[in-house]
């Protein structure tokens, strides 16, 4: 019989228990092997890979859970930054908007200054926050636009309103070095929809010039 000690050495190879295993959600996993160890065909069985969906939903699953179209995935996918700058382009281009004249605002509808702002749902919430409202930039009204599954959904609030009466009332709150904030759920009864061009045309007309 070969001894498990070659030349006062542990030889492994001679070694039955080396090649123990350990079991993780009932599969085998070899311990000799940090190849096989380490491969998605072992990991793929672990518990926290198995349960990782019981952890709280992403913005993104909660777009594709409701059947969001592929486009507004791709926009759902997007960091923060370039997610508000492509959504304001979009929405300028949908009103038809004529280009800002400066960085204090993202457009102009028939002479009327316009700030967008955009935002996304958060996971499995019917909530969003549009934030970064500045009260003494130049423009005469928002427009908040949210990202639905199928379609933006878009209201408008004359600046007055918006930085007066509803900062008043904390509608809109202090974020503080980026500007102000507000909760869709709060601000909601102070806003008019705007389900296309007739409807601004209308909205902007009762601002006064």
């Amino acid at each position: 019989m070969q001894s498990l000690f070659y030349g006062g050495m542990f030889n492994p190879a001679l070694d039955d228990t080396h090649a123990q295993t350990h079991t993780t959600a009932d599969k085998i996993i070899p311990t000799n092997n940090s190849e096989q160890l380490l491969s998605v065909n072992n990991w793929k069985h672990t518990k926290a890979f198995i349960n990782k969906n019981t952890r709280r939903e992403t913005q993104t699953q909660h777009y594709v859970k409701m059947n969001a179209a592929p486009e507004v995935l791709e926009l759902v996918n997007l960091d923060s930054k370039p997610f508000g700058s492509v959504s304001e382009l979009i929405l300028g281009e949908l009103f038809q908007m004529t280009p800002r004249t400066s960085s204090q605002h993202d457009g102009i509808f028939e002479g009327h200054k316009c700030e967008i702002k955009c935002a996304r749902y958060w996971a499995g919430k019917d909530e969003c926050r549009w934030q970064h409202m500045e009260p003494d930039h130049d423009y005469e009204f928002a427009m908040l636009a949210l990202l639905d599954f199928q379609e933006w959904k878009v209201w408008c609030v004359s600046k007055a309103h918006l930085m007066g009466e509803l900062r008043e009332k904390k509608v809109v709150t202090f974020q503080g070095k980026q500007g102000w904030w507000t909760l869709k759920s709060a601000i909601m009864p102070h806003l008019t929809p705007i389900h296309g061009l007739e409807c601004l045309r209308k909205f902007v007309s009762t601002i006064p010039k």
